[in-house]
């Protein structure tokens, strides 16, 4: 029986979080993926373009499609899942109601939005600050958005259980910046270093419902396993 775009993709996706298929590991070339799930060749291209939208892997221009670096992202489910490695702690700094940045808006909407602000930790070192902004939709479901502490284990796990609407990661970007002033304070660094950027967009149906930002520490990346 032939396969499907999203079978392949779901199979590739399950090798890559259980670690058969590691980061720098190559797909196998496009007629073998053919072959093995039964597909064409333009179907193989769209799981590809899946996993590539989902951070899962990249590709390397004459060289084929890899799996990419695990400790640069957070896969979408796990990060609504709230799932953190070993010995990390979450530390939550603040909820406020702000006005969308503009950057926020151009995903969220203008107006008034719920600004969560928190750190991963690992004993003292800071290897994650976060922010995310969320719509005041949210708060009608999840009255805690608005209160100084954290969600067991996510607000976006919350909204979904309590409203039955799936919560997906629907786009993800990855970028590096020197520290501002903000990065350096929120990550307790005294001097300005490189530091990876992942911004999330959070969609239930048709609609945005949250935009997080998360930065990561010099030298201590978040693996997920």
């Amino acid at each position: 029986m032939a396969g499907t775009v999203a079978g392949m993709a779901a199979y590739l996706k399950a090798r890559i979080d259980l670690g058969t298929l590691a980061a720098g590991d190559r797909l196998p070339p496009t007629p073998a993926l053919m072959k093995q799930f039964e597909l064409s060749d333009n179907a193989v291209y769209r799981a590809i373009a899946l996993l590539k939208a989902e951070g899962y892997v990249e590709s390397q221009q004459g060289k084929g499609v890899f799996v990419s670096d695990r400790r640069k992202l957070i896969a979408g489910a796990m990060r609504i899942k709230g799932i953190t490695s070993p010995g990390e702690t979450i530390h939550h700094k603040l909820s406020a109601r702000v006005q969308a940045p503009g950057w926020v808006a151009a995903d969220l909407g203008e107006g008034e939005c719920v600004n969560r602000v928190r750190t991963v930790n690992k004993g003292d070192v800071v290897l994650q600050a976060s922010q995310s902004w969320v719509h005041v939709d949210v708060a009608e479901v999840v009255p805690e958005v608005d209160l100084p502490e954290a969600c067991n284990p996510t607000w976006q796990a919350v909204y979904e259980e309590r409203s039955g609407h799936p919560v997906t990661a629907a786009s993800k970007t990855v970028d590096a910046r020197i520290t501002t002033a903000a990065d350096r304070e929120a990550l307790g660094l005294d001097a300005d270093f490189a530091v990876l950027v992942m911004r999330s967009v959070y969609v239930t149906g048709d609609k945005v419902i949250g935009v997080g930002e998360g930065i990561y520490a010099p030298g201590h990346p978040l693996a997920i396993s």
